[in-house]
């Protein structure tokens, strides 16, 4: 595919880190983690690979690197808090 065909990937991507950077904040302070939070976070397991494949595009950088951040951001946090869980139950010492 050619780089400036990549640039639609770079939009998609963009507007769901954008969605997500909005939607699950303000889903979580208004009422727990509701439908508008969830499907902002199902959203970026989307964003993920196509932040991926625009990286490749002529877009700017600024733009392409803030979608793949924002779009990280939801899996990273679930992963530190399971990391988090999983040292802290298995490396605690006994009492």
């Amino acid at each position: 595919m050619e780089r400036e065909k990549l640039k639609i990937f770079t939009d998609i991507s963009f507007y769901i880190a954008l969605f997500s950077l909005i939607s699950i904040p303000c889903s979580v302070y208004i009422s727990g983690l509701s439908i508008f939070g969830l499907l902002a976070f199902f959203a970026t397991f989307i964003g993920i690979p196509l932040s991926i494949l625009s990286m490749f595009s002529r877009e700017s950088a600024g733009k392409r690197i803030f979608a793949l951040l924002i779009n990280l951001l939801p899996l990273s946090i679930m992963v530190y808090a399971l990391l988090a869980e999983f040292t802290d139950e298995f490396l605690r010492s006994a009492p």
